[in-house]
């Protein structure tokens, strides 16, 4: 993980599919279904190395993008901006790719529940909730159901 970090850095921002699957060690099919499902954040039919790196890696969104840092001290004093939504100085740029981002994840959410691998917690909230009352109802009824049992038996 440590050397794709390093590798991200001296990697160029838009690479082919080919390229990107050979940066990923996967088979450009591969690549190529991710792209297709919506996985990978595509400029054009580049892929944006970064985006993509951080939707596969699940890395957080703030990593996607690092604000630029200011160009020199001098000149007039940044005007203060509001803070929309948690998103401070949040460029067009960044904001667009946090966006992908996102979209990528709830699509690979709809994907894993079509497959089965996810399912919805309510509805296993319901049904355990339904085999636990029908347990304790058996377990309460256990005192009338021997009693004639018992009473019948000798010590």
């Amino acid at each position: 993980m440590a050397s794709r970090e390093m590798a991200t850095e001296t990697t160029p921002r838009l690479m082919t599919k080919s390229e990107y699957a050979k940066h990923r060690g996967v088979s450009k099919p591969y690549i190529t279904k991710l792209a297709k499902n919506g996985v990978l954040v595509l400029r054009g039919d580049k892929v944006d190395v970064r985006a993509s790196d951080t939707v596969l890696d699940d890395k957080p969104v703030d990593d996607v993008d690092p604000p630029p840092a200011p160009a020199s001290p001098s000149g007039p004093p940044p005007r203060p901006v509001a803070e929309p939504l948690g998103q401070a100085g949040a460029s067009f740029g960044q904001a667009r790719t946090i966006e992908m981002v996102f979209r990528a994840k709830l699509r690979r959410l709809e994907f894993e529940t079509k497959q089965g691998r996810l399912i919805e917690a309510e509805a296993v909230r319901k049904t355990v909730a339904d085999a636990v009352r029908s347990l304790r109802d058996g377990i309460l009824g256990l005192p009338d159901r021997l009693s004639t049992v018992l009473a019948a038996e000798s010590d």
